[in-house]
Protein backbone atom coordinates (compact mmCIF):
# COMPACT_ATOMS: atom_id res chain seq x y z
CA UNK A 1 0.00 0.00 0.00
CA UNK A 2 1.36 3.54 -0.84
CA UNK A 3 2.24 5.78 2.34
CA UNK A 4 -0.65 8.32 0.98
CA UNK A 5 -3.39 5.59 0.72
CA UNK A 6 -2.31 4.31 4.46
CA UNK A 7 -2.62 8.19 5.68
CA UNK A 8 -5.40 8.93 3.61
CA UNK A 9 -7.68 5.39 4.75
CA UNK A 10 -6.49 5.91 8.80
CA UNK A 11 -8.04 9.53 8.37
CA UNK A 12 -11.23 8.24 6.56
CA UNK A 13 -10.80 6.06 9.29
CA UNK A 14 -10.48 8.70 11.98
CA UNK A 15 -13.02 11.16 10.98
CA UNK A 16 -16.00 7.98 11.20
CA UNK A 17 -14.78 7.10 14.92
CA UNK A 18 -14.91 10.97 15.66
CA UNK A 19 -19.01 11.25 14.81
CA UNK A 20 -19.78 8.95 17.69
CA UNK A 21 -22.70 7.35 17.42
CA UNK A 22 -22.18 6.99 13.53
CA UNK A 23 -18.48 4.96 13.72
CA UNK A 24 -20.38 2.12 14.45
CA UNK A 25 -20.02 -0.50 11.50
CA UNK A 26 -22.35 -0.50 8.97
CA UNK A 27 -23.11 -1.62 5.33
CA UNK A 28 -22.71 1.93 4.17
CA UNK A 29 -19.12 2.56 6.55
CA UNK A 30 -17.94 -0.10 4.90
CA UNK A 31 -18.25 0.38 1.89
CA UNK A 32 -17.07 3.68 2.02
CA UNK A 33 -14.02 2.61 3.26
CA UNK A 34 -13.82 -0.16 0.74
CA UNK A 35 -14.16 2.90 -2.30
CA UNK A 36 -11.46 4.79 -0.57
CA UNK A 37 -9.20 1.85 -0.45
CA UNK A 38 -10.04 0.53 -4.13
CA UNK A 39 -9.48 4.19 -5.38
CA UNK A 40 -5.89 4.38 -3.85
CA UNK A 41 -5.06 0.83 -4.39
CA UNK A 42 -6.32 0.66 -8.22
CA UNK A 43 -7.88 -2.59 -7.93
CA UNK A 44 -10.79 -3.59 -10.49
CA UNK A 45 -13.17 -4.97 -7.05
CA UNK A 46 -12.85 -5.14 -3.38
CA UNK A 47 -15.52 -6.93 -1.08
CA UNK A 48 -15.25 -7.68 2.64
CA UNK A 49 -17.52 -9.52 5.20
CA UNK A 50 -17.66 -9.10 8.66
CA UNK A 51 -19.49 -11.47 11.18
CA UNK A 52 -19.66 -9.44 14.63
CA UNK A 53 -20.34 -11.13 18.25
CA UNK A 54 -23.98 -11.69 17.95
CA UNK A 55 -24.00 -13.17 14.62
CA UNK A 56 -25.04 -10.08 12.79
CA UNK A 57 -23.08 -10.08 8.81
CA UNK A 58 -22.18 -6.99 7.93
CA UNK A 59 -20.94 -6.78 4.29
CA UNK A 60 -20.14 -4.52 0.93
CA UNK A 61 -18.59 -5.17 -2.37
CA UNK A 62 -17.45 -2.26 -4.61
CA UNK A 63 -16.04 -1.83 -8.06
CA UNK A 64 -16.23 -4.27 -10.76
CA UNK A 65 -16.46 -8.24 -11.24
CA UNK A 66 -15.53 -7.99 -14.64
CA UNK A 67 -13.51 -4.68 -15.85
CA UNK A 68 -14.05 -5.46 -20.07
CA UNK A 69 -17.81 -5.85 -19.08
CA UNK A 70 -18.24 -3.46 -17.16
CA UNK A 71 -20.09 -6.45 -14.35
CA UNK A 72 -20.33 -5.08 -10.60
CA UNK A 73 -18.82 -7.18 -8.30
CA UNK A 74 -21.12 -8.75 -5.81
CA UNK A 75 -21.31 -10.70 -2.79
CA UNK A 76 -21.26 -14.43 -3.98
CA UNK A 77 -19.62 -14.93 -7.15
CA UNK A 78 -16.40 -16.80 -6.56
CA UNK A 79 -12.93 -16.38 -6.48
CA UNK A 80 -9.52 -19.02 -6.30
CA UNK A 81 -9.06 -17.89 -2.24
CA UNK A 82 -5.53 -19.31 -2.58
CA UNK A 83 -4.10 -20.49 1.03
CA UNK A 84 -6.74 -19.53 2.63
CA UNK A 85 -7.71 -23.45 1.47
CA UNK A 86 -5.03 -24.40 3.62
CA UNK A 87 -6.70 -23.92 7.11
CA UNK A 88 -9.52 -26.05 5.70
CA UNK A 89 -7.32 -29.29 4.52
CA UNK A 90 -6.02 -29.17 8.66
CA UNK A 91 -9.30 -28.74 9.72
CA UNK A 92 -10.20 -31.94 8.05
CA UNK A 93 -6.86 -33.70 9.41
CA UNK A 94 -7.89 -32.55 12.72
CA UNK A 95 -11.48 -34.07 12.28
CA UNK A 96 -9.53 -37.36 11.25
CA UNK A 97 -7.39 -37.27 14.12
CA UNK A 98 -10.70 -36.64 16.65
CA UNK A 99 -11.67 -40.22 14.99
CA UNK A 100 -8.43 -41.79 15.28
CA UNK A 101 -7.66 -42.36 11.65
CA UNK A 102 -4.86 -39.99 12.08
CA UNK A 103 -2.94 -39.08 15.01
CA UNK A 104 -0.84 -35.98 15.05
CA UNK A 105 2.45 -38.45 16.38
CA UNK A 106 1.87 -40.60 12.61
CA UNK A 107 5.13 -40.66 10.67
CA UNK A 108 4.28 -39.77 7.11
CA UNK A 109 6.20 -43.44 6.36
CA UNK A 110 3.59 -44.79 7.53
CA UNK A 111 1.37 -43.90 5.06
CA UNK A 112 3.43 -42.87 2.07
CA UNK A 113 6.34 -45.10 1.88
CA UNK A 114 5.08 -46.63 -0.95
CA UNK A 115 4.80 -43.37 -3.05
CA UNK A 116 8.14 -43.08 -5.76
CA UNK A 117 9.31 -39.68 -4.62
CA UNK A 118 9.02 -40.45 -0.87
CA UNK A 119 12.15 -41.74 -0.23
CA UNK A 120 14.04 -38.59 -1.82
CA UNK A 121 11.81 -36.00 0.65
CA UNK A 122 14.56 -34.04 3.22
CA UNK A 123 13.62 -35.47 6.51
CA UNK A 124 11.37 -38.31 5.23
CA UNK A 125 12.58 -40.86 8.12
CA UNK A 126 11.41 -38.12 11.04
CA UNK A 127 8.27 -36.30 9.38
CA UNK A 128 5.35 -36.56 11.30
CA UNK A 129 1.76 -35.34 10.50
CA UNK A 130 2.17 -32.20 13.77
CA UNK A 131 5.24 -30.76 11.16
CA UNK A 132 3.49 -30.83 7.88
CA UNK A 133 0.73 -29.03 9.39
CA UNK A 134 2.61 -26.43 10.87
CA UNK A 135 5.37 -26.12 8.04
CA UNK A 136 7.77 -27.84 10.47
CA UNK A 137 9.41 -30.59 8.29
CA UNK A 138 12.10 -28.71 6.89
CA UNK A 139 10.24 -29.19 3.25
CA UNK A 140 11.39 -26.36 1.52
CA UNK A 141 8.57 -24.70 -1.40
CA UNK A 142 8.12 -25.81 -4.77
CA UNK A 143 7.58 -22.27 -6.41
CA UNK A 144 11.00 -20.85 -5.66
CA UNK A 145 13.02 -24.10 -7.38
CA UNK A 146 14.84 -23.58 -10.29
CA UNK A 147 12.78 -26.88 -12.11
CA UNK A 148 8.96 -24.95 -11.17
CA UNK A 149 10.49 -21.81 -13.36
CA UNK A 150 11.79 -23.57 -16.21
CA UNK A 151 8.99 -26.04 -16.68
CA UNK A 152 6.20 -23.35 -15.98
CA UNK A 153 8.11 -21.53 -19.20
CA UNK A 154 8.61 -24.35 -21.13
CA UNK A 155 5.27 -25.71 -20.49
CA UNK A 156 3.78 -22.22 -21.11
CA UNK A 157 5.68 -21.81 -24.62
CA UNK A 158 4.77 -25.54 -25.57
CA UNK A 159 0.87 -25.90 -24.27
CA UNK A 160 -0.16 -22.38 -23.85
CA UNK A 161 -0.68 -22.92 -20.08
CA UNK A 162 0.85 -23.87 -17.21
CA UNK A 163 -0.01 -27.34 -15.11
CA UNK A 164 1.14 -29.92 -13.03
CA UNK A 165 0.15 -33.07 -10.98
CA UNK A 166 0.24 -32.91 -7.51
CA UNK A 167 3.43 -35.22 -7.28
CA UNK A 168 5.44 -33.25 -9.96
CA UNK A 169 5.00 -30.42 -7.04
CA UNK A 170 5.76 -32.96 -4.56
CA UNK A 171 8.80 -34.06 -6.22
CA UNK A 172 10.33 -30.80 -6.94
CA UNK A 173 11.49 -30.11 -3.42
CA UNK A 174 12.89 -33.92 -3.30
CA UNK A 175 17.12 -34.84 -3.32
CA UNK A 176 17.41 -31.35 -1.35
CA UNK A 177 18.84 -30.43 1.76
CA UNK A 178 16.71 -30.03 4.89
CA UNK A 179 16.13 -26.74 5.64
CA UNK A 180 16.47 -27.59 9.13
CA UNK A 181 16.06 -31.08 11.89
CA UNK A 182 12.17 -31.38 11.59
CA UNK A 183 10.18 -29.56 14.39
CA UNK A 184 13.71 -27.34 14.90
CA UNK A 185 12.14 -24.39 12.20
CA UNK A 186 9.29 -22.75 10.54
CA UNK A 187 9.18 -22.66 6.28
CA UNK A 188 6.41 -22.17 4.76
CA UNK A 189 5.45 -25.17 2.45
CA UNK A 190 2.83 -25.30 -0.08
CA UNK A 191 4.60 -28.79 -0.61
CA UNK A 192 4.40 -30.03 3.29
CA UNK A 193 0.32 -29.42 2.59
CA UNK A 194 0.43 -31.52 -0.74
CA UNK A 195 2.31 -34.29 1.02
CA UNK A 196 -0.07 -34.07 3.84
CA UNK A 197 -3.54 -34.53 1.36
CA UNK A 198 -1.41 -37.67 0.22
CA UNK A 199 -1.48 -39.11 3.86
CA UNK A 200 -5.21 -37.54 4.07
CA UNK A 201 -6.54 -39.82 1.21
CA UNK A 202 -4.15 -42.86 1.74
CA UNK A 203 -5.29 -42.82 5.52
CA UNK A 204 -9.22 -42.85 4.44
CA UNK A 205 -8.88 -43.87 0.66
CA UNK A 206 -10.96 -41.28 -0.08
CA UNK A 207 -10.72 -38.30 -2.15
CA UNK A 208 -10.27 -34.93 -0.58
CA UNK A 209 -12.85 -33.00 -2.02
CA UNK A 210 -15.66 -35.24 -1.47
CA UNK A 211 -14.14 -35.51 2.42
CA UNK A 212 -13.89 -31.88 2.72
CA UNK A 213 -17.68 -31.69 1.45
CA UNK A 214 -18.75 -34.38 3.61
CA UNK A 215 -17.46 -33.42 6.51
CA UNK A 216 -17.09 -29.05 6.55
CA UNK A 217 -18.68 -27.48 4.09
CA UNK A 218 -21.83 -29.37 4.25
CA UNK A 219 -22.36 -29.77 7.77
CA UNK A 220 -21.25 -25.60 8.00
CA UNK A 221 -23.90 -24.85 5.28
CA UNK A 222 -20.73 -23.44 3.37
CA UNK A 223 -22.64 -24.06 -0.45
CA UNK A 224 -20.87 -21.41 -2.12
CA UNK A 225 -17.35 -23.24 -1.40
CA UNK A 226 -16.39 -25.07 -4.40
CA UNK A 227 -13.01 -27.65 -5.33
CA UNK A 228 -10.21 -26.07 -7.74
CA UNK A 229 -10.78 -29.96 -9.57
CA UNK A 230 -11.64 -28.43 -12.97
CA UNK A 231 -9.12 -26.49 -15.14
CA UNK A 232 -12.28 -23.99 -16.05
CA UNK A 233 -13.64 -22.90 -13.04
CA UNK A 234 -17.59 -21.76 -13.16
CA UNK A 235 -19.39 -19.21 -11.72
CA UNK A 236 -15.95 -16.64 -10.90
CA UNK A 237 -14.95 -13.27 -11.60
CA UNK A 238 -11.57 -12.64 -13.84
CA UNK A 239 -8.71 -11.90 -12.30
CA UNK A 240 -5.95 -9.24 -12.69
CA UNK A 241 -1.92 -9.25 -12.49
CA UNK A 242 -0.19 -5.66 -13.68
CA UNK A 243 -4.02 -5.33 -15.37
CA UNK A 244 -4.06 -8.08 -17.60
CA UNK A 245 -7.06 -10.15 -17.62
CA UNK A 246 -6.26 -13.61 -16.43
CA UNK A 247 -9.27 -15.61 -17.66
CA UNK A 248 -9.36 -16.62 -21.40
CA UNK A 249 -12.26 -16.98 -23.41
CA UNK A 250 -12.76 -20.40 -22.72
CA UNK A 251 -12.27 -19.69 -19.14
CA UNK A 252 -8.77 -21.08 -18.43
CA UNK A 253 -6.07 -19.65 -16.41
CA UNK A 254 -2.74 -19.88 -18.02
CA UNK A 255 -1.56 -21.68 -14.49
CA UNK A 256 -4.06 -24.37 -14.00
CA UNK A 257 -5.96 -23.83 -10.65
CA UNK A 258 -6.05 -27.83 -10.47
CA UNK A 259 -2.70 -27.98 -9.43
CA UNK A 260 -3.17 -25.92 -5.83
CA UNK A 261 -5.53 -29.11 -4.35
CA UNK A 262 -4.82 -29.10 -0.50
CA UNK A 263 -2.15 -26.07 -0.72
CA UNK A 264 -5.34 -24.40 -0.96
CA UNK A 265 -7.58 -25.07 -3.70
CA UNK A 266 -10.95 -23.57 -3.01
CA UNK A 267 -13.22 -21.32 -4.49
CA UNK A 268 -14.68 -18.76 -1.90
CA UNK A 269 -15.74 -15.68 -1.10
CA UNK A 270 -15.78 -13.55 2.14
CA UNK A 271 -18.97 -14.66 3.58
CA UNK A 272 -17.73 -18.40 3.58
CA UNK A 273 -14.21 -17.66 5.14
CA UNK A 274 -16.20 -15.74 7.93
CA UNK A 275 -18.67 -17.92 8.92
CA UNK A 276 -15.59 -21.08 8.91
CA UNK A 277 -13.69 -19.38 10.98
CA UNK A 278 -16.00 -18.33 13.46
CA UNK A 279 -17.29 -21.59 13.89
CA UNK A 280 -13.44 -23.40 13.63
CA UNK A 281 -12.70 -20.92 16.75
CA UNK A 282 -16.02 -21.81 18.64
CA UNK A 283 -15.72 -25.12 18.69
CA UNK A 284 -18.61 -26.01 16.27
CA UNK A 285 -16.25 -27.55 13.10
CA UNK A 286 -13.77 -29.45 15.68
CA UNK A 287 -14.13 -29.70 19.55
CA UNK A 288 -12.77 -26.65 21.43
CA UNK A 289 -9.83 -28.77 22.88
CA UNK A 290 -8.80 -29.56 19.22
CA UNK A 291 -9.51 -26.30 18.02
CA UNK A 292 -6.83 -25.31 21.16
CA UNK A 293 -3.74 -27.58 19.94
CA UNK A 294 -4.41 -26.08 16.32
CA UNK A 295 -3.74 -22.66 17.99
CA UNK A 296 -1.33 -23.31 20.39
CA UNK A 297 1.18 -26.09 18.70
CA UNK A 298 3.56 -25.57 15.84
CA UNK A 299 7.33 -24.21 16.29
CA UNK A 300 7.69 -20.89 17.85
CA UNK A 301 10.74 -18.66 17.74
CA UNK A 302 12.59 -18.09 20.82
CA UNK A 303 14.14 -14.52 19.61
CA UNK A 304 10.26 -13.71 18.58
CA UNK A 305 7.39 -14.54 20.14
CA UNK A 306 5.09 -11.90 18.29
CA UNK A 307 3.35 -14.98 15.99
CA UNK A 308 3.83 -18.41 15.13
CA UNK A 309 2.23 -20.76 13.06
CA UNK A 310 0.02 -23.29 14.43
CA UNK A 311 -2.13 -26.25 12.81
CA UNK A 312 -3.05 -24.29 8.95
CA UNK A 313 -3.57 -21.04 11.42
CA UNK A 314 -1.17 -17.69 11.76
CA UNK A 315 -1.26 -16.78 15.47
CA UNK A 316 -0.70 -12.76 16.17
CA UNK A 317 0.02 -13.29 20.09
CA UNK A 318 -0.36 -9.73 20.72
CA UNK A 319 -3.51 -9.51 19.27
CA UNK A 320 -5.04 -12.66 19.82
CA UNK A 321 -5.43 -13.16 16.43
CA UNK A 322 -5.64 -16.76 14.14
CA UNK A 323 -5.66 -15.80 10.46
CA UNK A 324 -4.88 -16.99 6.51
CA UNK A 325 -3.88 -14.90 3.69
CA UNK A 326 -4.28 -16.38 0.62
CA UNK A 327 -2.41 -15.44 -3.18
CA UNK A 328 -3.72 -16.61 -6.65
CA UNK A 329 -2.40 -15.28 -9.72
CA UNK A 330 -5.25 -12.56 -10.26
CA UNK A 331 -6.82 -12.50 -6.92
CA UNK A 332 -5.95 -11.61 -3.03
CA UNK A 333 -7.94 -12.82 0.17
CA UNK A 334 -7.04 -12.45 3.68
CA UNK A 335 -9.64 -13.88 6.73
CA UNK A 336 -9.02 -13.07 10.26
CA UNK A 337 -10.93 -14.11 13.40
CA UNK A 338 -10.54 -11.75 17.18
CA UNK A 339 -10.58 -14.57 19.74
CA UNK A 340 -11.49 -11.93 22.41
CA UNK A 341 -13.63 -9.75 20.45
CA UNK A 342 -15.36 -12.88 18.55
CA UNK A 343 -15.10 -10.94 15.52
CA UNK A 344 -14.30 -12.17 11.86
CA UNK A 345 -13.39 -10.30 9.24
CA UNK A 346 -12.63 -11.54 5.64
CA UNK A 347 -11.38 -9.43 2.56
CA UNK A 348 -11.05 -10.07 -0.75
CA UNK A 349 -9.59 -8.59 -4.32
CA UNK A 350 -9.57 -9.99 -8.08
CA UNK A 351 -5.84 -8.05 -8.67
CA UNK A 352 -2.76 -9.45 -6.61
CA UNK A 353 0.34 -7.97 -6.55
CA UNK A 354 1.99 -5.78 -3.91
CA UNK A 355 -1.32 -4.89 -1.57
CA UNK A 356 -1.52 -5.01 2.15
CA UNK A 357 -4.35 -7.28 2.61
CA UNK A 358 -4.03 -7.15 6.40
CA UNK A 359 -3.67 -3.21 6.29
CA UNK A 360 -7.40 -3.31 5.13
CA UNK A 361 -8.30 -5.72 7.70
CA UNK A 362 -6.88 -3.52 10.35
CA UNK A 363 -8.85 -0.22 8.96
CA UNK A 364 -12.10 -2.63 8.98
CA UNK A 365 -11.57 -3.55 12.78
CA UNK A 366 -10.87 -0.08 13.97
CA UNK A 367 -14.79 0.24 12.40
CA UNK A 368 -15.66 -2.39 13.73
CA UNK A 369 -14.38 -1.49 17.16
Amino acid sequence: MRTAGIRHSLLFVALLVCQGSNASLTQDTLAQLLRSIRTEQEMPGLRAAVLVPDGTLIRAAVGLADVENNVPLDHDIGMPGGSTGKPFAATLVMLLVEDGTLTLDDLASEWLSEESWFKDLPNQDDIRIRHLLSHSSGLSDYPGTNRYMMLSIWRALRHGGIRFTHDELIEMVANKKPLYPVGDGFAYSDSGYLVLGKIIEAATRRDYYELLQERILSPQNLNLIRPQNVSALPDITPGYTRGARNLRKDGTMKVDPTSEWTGGGLVTNPTMLVRFFSALARGEVVRPDTFESMKNSGWQDPESREWHYGFGLFVVHDRNVVEHGGLWMGYRSHVRHYLDEQLTIAVQTNRDGPINMEAIVDQIAQLAQ
